[in-house]
């Protein structure tokens, strides 16, 4: 994901007209949204493998997803992000 942010900062200085910037948002916006997508699936196979371990419940409530110091600690619950 840090990788994309990057790019797409880098790249904000060729978009010189409206479609340019609608196609370098969409296209950052499907990286995340892949990106998180992916994280829930493997959300739910870890909790179907290791889901009664207590060590595990305790890392799991303290450690964001994705993002650190931004406080989400599942994505497993929205169902929007089935990609």
């Amino acid at each position: 994901m840090l990788f994309w942010t990057g790019v797409f900062i880098s790249g904000l200085n060729v978009c010189d007209s409206i479609p340019a910037w609608i196609a370098v948002f969409a296209g950052y916006l499907g990286i995340i949204y892949v990106m998180f997508s992916g994280a829930r699936r493997l959300e739910e196979r870890q909790n179907r493998n290791y889901g009664n371990d207590e060590e595990y419940q305790k890392y799991v409530k303290s450690t964001p997803i994705m993002i650190p110091f931004v406080p989400i600690y599942s994505v497993e619950k929205h169902k929007w992000l089935v990609g």
